[in-house]
């Protein structure tokens, strides 16, 4: 099996199954069904490694029973759930179809000028997409010129980094358009995650700052698709007026009810991925790897160096045959880069066992 399903260049019949990239970016969550039968866990994904939540999935296979008829318009039992979630009002939350929908729509609606991305070498690149679509310009991360909208991951993706919120501040107040935050991990930081959020700084600067988050990552439902916007009235006015009605389906709608009242889970998640990344973390630096040392413990990815754009290559190869495919980031531009979802005790055995036959070390049972 060839790296090349990770991120490269693809090839004959594989090309249509996975990306067109004259209007598509390259995402992880694809390469998993090469694997066939071998497969075993998808570390190329930065969802949750605990799936989804029991009691939602079952909320959403129950909707399923009313499909004939129209979604609520509103989603006004989904959107309480997730104020009460968020402690953020419902008046000012849209819930739409995945966070992919709403990259869409702030590049059309916000402010005009370029997308400023960053600051970080490497950042999720739909946001570039949907701002070239939308006909702006994408500047350089370290660019001086003024943007209409500048983005900041948080943490930022692939890398792992994160601001504080002081920081946050600062890069709003010296913006002269709107920042739109993606907040699509920051509730894997802990249960005092919501001091940390760029939803305190939506009061402060009410026209310049609107928080997106996928939620699809806390709650491993990816195929489901759940995403919110939040912002202050004139924003979240403005979106809905753009917003296509009824983007947020009935199953997703129950789904997010449910799973928003799952507190056991969330403690869960809090308490025992963070141990599987720095077990993760361990096993990389046996490799001869080096982790990025500034990602805290929480975010649940791994972002490491490998080297050169080789051994990433080949990692990549030797994790897809062993039916547990990784992230390689040379559609980041980091091609030395692989990205690693936190999994499983048992996953990493997998994982980590292929690689060390593979690279002369031990592996994860080593």
């Amino acid at each position: 099996m060839s790296a090349v399903v990770n991120d490269k260049e693809l090839v004959g019949s594989t090309a249509p199954m996975l990306w067109d990239k004259k209007t598509q970016e390259v995402h992880g969550g694809q390469t998993w069904r090469a694997c066939g039968d071998s497969f075993v866990d998808d570390f190329s994904v930065t969802t949750n490694p605990f799936g989804a939540p029991v009691a939602a999935t079952a909320a959403a296979a129950a909707a399923l029973a009313h499909i004939h008829h129209y979604p609520a318009a509103d989603a006004g039992d989904a959107l309480a759930a997730m104020a009460r979630l968020t402690d953020f009002p419902a008046s000012q939350m849209l819930l739409g179809n995945g966070a992919s929908e709403f990259i869409d729509l702030v590049m059309r609606v916000g402010p005009p000028g370029p997308l400023r991305p960053g600051p970080y070498a490497a950042a999720y690149k739909e946001y570039d997409r949907a701002a070239l679509a939308a006909g702006r310009e994408v500047l350089a991360p370290d660019s001086t010129a003024d943007a209409g909208v500048t983005v900041i991951i948080h943490p930022n993706s692939p890398t792992g980094d994160v601001m504080d919120l002081s920081e946050l501040d600062a890069l709003v107040a010296a913006s002269p358009g709107l920042v739109v935050v993606d907040e699509s991990f920051i509730v894997f930081e802990g249960p005092n995650w919501r001091a940390a959020s760029a939803l305190n700084l939506i009061d402060k600067y009410p026209t310049k700052v609107v928080v997106l988050a996928s939620w699809t990552k806390l709650w491993s439902c990816p195929g489901l698709r759940l995403g919110t916007i939040a912002a202050a009235p004139g924003w979240t006015s403005t979106l809905k007026k753009m917003q296509t009605p009824w983007s947020c389906n009935s199953a997703a709608q129950a789904f997010a009810v449910a799973a928003a009242a799952d507190d056991a889970y969330l403690r869960r998640s809090w308490e025992m991925l963070p141990r599987w990344k720095t077990a993760t973390e361990a096993h990389l630096r046996a490799l001869g790897w080096v982790p990025n040392a500034a990602s805290p413990a929480w975010v649940p990815w791994v972002y490491v160096d490998t080297g050169s754009e080789a051994t990433a290559e080949r990692a990549a190869d030797v994790a897809q045959a062993a039916g547990v495919p990784v992230r390689l980031c040379a559609s980041y531009g980091q091609p030395t880069h692989l990205r690693l979802g936190v999994r499983c005790p048992a996953s990493q055995a997998v994982l980590f066992d292929a690689w060390g036959k593979a690279f002369g070390v031990p592996g994860a049972d080593g």
